[in-house]
């Protein structure tokens, strides 16, 4: 089962993105496709420097397909210009950060119920072979779209788009609507019927540890488990960057608070992060006080 690294908000640096050893997949902070566009030292926050073992995402937020071509054509020229950063797997479009910022200009969860402008969003993605394409969703932008389904209406026509395009690769359930703060209750209720559909899941929100995972398979049907492809931490990653250990077979070890903030001060030497992600992290994260 693969295991994916969150997109955090001035967290997920490279050098967090490294520190992760054992997630099989990262993404980078969410990048408005508008900056990259328009304002050249945006792309400094595309740092997909090498991760042995580990595939990296941008994770990008539009609602303009010329917006997306413009941005694969500067993809492209970013990384001839730096071919140390030419280490992206997959291109991720954000439809799940609830900021009102992002709502109120149409992008984010408030494309959940556009389904037509988001598969025209995808397909422009799709029109290279280079990375593969992924998207993040809620289960609404509110109740009421919850009520009104509007996350199968949208799961539909992607599994539509899957069967054309095999490089849709990564469809990623917040199992929350976006108004939900973040000590509400995660909602698996509908978890088999999305799961029903013939695409590759990844499933996000208040997994913590493997008796997490195995309490929600419990909900799916056997012959639908099949199409939950990995999960996908956040928070618990930044309480402890080891936490992908226990979901693996792998014979890692596990660090103590003083050894990951060592490993961490390691990586930013190597490639230093803006320092409102060393501010950000020092808050959040217990061991790196």
């Amino acid at each position: 089962m693969e295991l994916h690294l969150a997109s955090m908000e001035n967290v997920t640096c490279w050098a967090f993105r490294a520190l992760c050893q054992n997630a099989t997949d990262s993404y980078t902070g969410m990048l408005s496709l508008t900056n990259l566009i328009k304002r050249k030292n945006t792309w400094n926050e595309v740092d997909t420097y090498p991760i042995p073992n580990q595939r990296q995402w941008i994770q990008i937020a539009t609602s303009k397909e010329t917006e997306c071509s413009k941005f694969l054509e500067k993809l492209e020229q970013e990384l001839k210009e730096h071919p140390e950063k030419d280490n992206i797997y997959g291109i991720q479009l954000n439809c799940s950060c609830p900021s009102n910022n992002l709502i109120n200009i149409g992008q984010g969860p408030a494309l959940i119920k556009r389904s037509t402008k988001v598969i025209s969003l995808l397909t422009t993605l799709l029109k290279q072979n280079k990375f593969k394409i992924g998207i993040k969703l809620r289960l609404g932008l509110n109740a009421l779209e919850v009520k009104q389904r509007k996350i199968f209406t949208i799961l539909s026509e992607l599994e539509n788009l899957h069967q054309i395009h095999p490089n849709l690769t990564n469809i990623t359930i917040h199992f929350k609507h976006a108004q939900e703060s973040s000590r509400s209750e995660y909602n698996y209720s509908l978890l088999n019927e999305i799961a029903s559909y013939n695409l590759p899941l990844v499933l996000n929100g208040g997994i913590t540890s493997p008796q997490d995972l195995n309490k929600l398979i419990q909900f799916i049907s056997p012959e639908n488990r099949k199409n939950i492809k990995g999960i996908m931490l956040g928070r618990q990653a930044l309480k402890n960057p080891d936490c992908f250990i226990q979901f693996t077979n792998a014979k890692s070890s596990v660090h103590s608070n003083q050894e990951i903030k060592s490993q961490f001060t390691q990586l930013c030497n190597q490639h230093p992060p803006n320092s409102i992600y060393l501010e950000t992290i020092k808050e959040k994260s217990p061991w790196a006080n």
